[in-house]
């Protein structure tokens, strides 16, 4: 996929077991959690362990994990677009623009503060995919808060999901996530944009019905 806009370069972990040592200095009192040395040491099942702890820190974010089941705030008109590079499609609001560039889809909101951005990710399991996938996204943003990998569904598809908060190169306050969608050879890579300050009720609808509604092509 295309890199997102606003790179602004800040120190990412380059492993998943770093992420955890990231988000304890981030973080101290976590260090002092019962069992959290054990955890450590096994870094992947405790990171997704923590998450309903961590998204209770990092409120910020919280509004654009993706909660099983769809929220919904009322029946917005939508249209299939259809990716035949990469292979995908997905419904989009109406009123929202979608551009190609090869196998990436960009789309944006009515008011042009809101873009996610979907496409062919990397090969491999979704837990290193995953990860390498929300360092590429996060390296473009300063003082970095990170809420660790959820596994989550998309479609009938396993994903993981990493959020976040950082800030760009003019200093604003930017939400992301960056969501990687299990396939074979190579996995989905989804990745959303939102103003730190925007409302959860107008963002989550649209942007939930495009992540949900994502799929493959050919298949199901």
């Amino acid at each position: 996929m295309r890199r997102p806009p606003l790179a602004c370069l800040p120190t990412v972990p380059t492993t998943i077991g770093a992420l955890m040592d990231t988000l304890i200095s981030k973080l101290p009192w976590i260090a002092r959690l019962p069992g959290m040395d054990r955890m450590r040491s096994r870094p992947i099942p405790a990171l997704i362990g923590i998450v309903a702890l961590l998204l209770a820190v990092i409120c910020g974010v919280i509004a654009l994990v993706l909660n099983g089941g769809s929220i919904t705030g009322g029946s917005a008109d939508t249209h299939e677009v259809v990716n035949s590079a990469g292979q995908y499609r997905f419904d989009a609001p109406d009123g929202w623009t979608t551009t190609q560039d090869g196998r990436t889809t960009t789309v944006t909101s009515p008011d042009k503060e809101t873009v996610v951005t979907l496409g062919v990710g990397g090969v491999g399991p979704i837990p290193n995919v995953g990860t390498q996938f929300f360092q590429e996204v996060a390296s473009h943003y300063k003082n970095v808060q990170v809420i660790p990998p959820e596994a989550k569904t998309v479609g009938s598809r396993t994903a993981l999901i990493y959020g976040g908060v950082g800030d760009n190169e003019k200093n604003t306050s930017i939400r992301f996530l960056a969501i990687t969608v299990e396939n074979n050879p190579a996995n989905y890579a989804i990745a959303v944009f939102t103003a730190a300050d925007s409302d959860p009720k107008v963002v989550l609808p649209p942007v939930n019905h495009i992540v949900d509604s994502f799929r493959p092509a050919t298949g199901h």
